[in-house]
């Protein structure tokens, strides 16, 4: 067995294909066969499922999957270390982000980062709240943006408070209040967040005894934002959405009845961490705290 075994292994699970591991690894789809094949020699095991969707776990590769991440984690930490002996920073840093996260913090935070550390590659994960805790729980990510409800059993470093708002098309009749009540909402045509924040948003209306009058149930920040511009609903979502957008016929209102999620890094833990991982964690902190980033 080799640590090229074990990459190609990884790398056809993380991509679901032999062609797709072939691609980012530089190899034929014979040699990513061949490799595969020699592996499950080796244990004398069925790793793999090859199906017309794809490839899949056999409930063996699962476990051994599990054992091959551990190893590659290690070697990454290895080189990382090493680096930082020579003086110079070095690896990779695996990242899990959500929509919002994404627009309006990932572009500086990346900017600031490289120029910082050249030598370390960030690669990205996007996913929801569930999705991303599960990638970390596997190992498949090291850090991830992540709301502290969703950091059960995962070290948690909170960066800000992200409030819930209002918003109106500028023609509604309640676009220009200072603060607005869930209550006064409760008729209007509602297009519901169906990613991140839906749960929260959710939880905001039981605890006040409303049900929405459901419109549609939208993934897309954007598509919200442009739906309830067009006047077909009101919605609720957090400051960061349209924190740095200009919506020249949107009106962003704060509730009346306070609700926000507190967003932050989670790992698995904070004492094991990568000195790449380190540095992406401060450099984020640096951000938040230095450059005034707030919702």
């Amino acid at each position: 067995m080799t640590l090229l075994q074990y990459e190609i292994f990884h790398a056809v699970i993380d991509l679901g294909s032999f062609t797709k591991a072939g691609d980012k690894l530089g190899l034929t789809q014979s040699a990513i066969s061949h490799a595969i094949r020699g592996l499950e020699d080796e244990f004398n095991l069925t790793l793999i499922k090859r199906g017309r969707n794809g490839v899949a776990l056999t409930s063996e590769g699962k476990v051994i999957i599990e054992f091959t991440r551990q190893i590659l984690n290690l070697q990454e930490k290895m080189k990382q270390e090493a680096g930082r002996l020579n003086g110079l920073e070095v690896g990779t840093v695996r990242i899990g982000t959500f929509p919002s996260v994404s627009a309006y913090l990932l572009p500086i935070l990346i900017e600031k980062f490289h120029s910082a550390y050249p030598h370390i590659h960030l690669e990205f994960y996007e996913g929801g709240y569930q999705e991303l805790r599960k990638m970390l729980v596997e190992n498949i990510i090291d850090v991830s943006f992540l709301n502290r409800d969703e950091s059960e059993k995962l070290d948690f470093i909170p960066l800000f408070e992200d409030h819930l708002y209002v918003i109106f098309s500028k023609s509604h009749p309640l676009a220009n209040e200072e603060v607005v009540s869930v209550k006064e909402i409760a008729n209007d045509p509602f297009i519901m967040p169906k990613a991140g924040c839906d749960f929260l948003v959710k939880k905001l209306l039981r605890n006040n005894h409303i049900s929405p009058n459901i419109f549609c149930e939208i993934s897309d920040n954007q598509t919200i934002i442009e739906m309830v511009q067009k006047n077909l609903g009101v919605s609720i979502v957090p400051k960061m959405v349209v924190q740095k957008s200009n919506h020249d016929e949107l009106s962003t209102v704060p509730l009346h009845e306070e609700c926000y999620r507190t967003i932050g890094l989670a790992l698995p833990s904070v004492n094991d961490m990568s000195p790449a991982v380190s540095a992406f964690i401060n450099v984020t902190n640096s951000l938040i705290d230095k450059d005034n980033i707030r919702v």
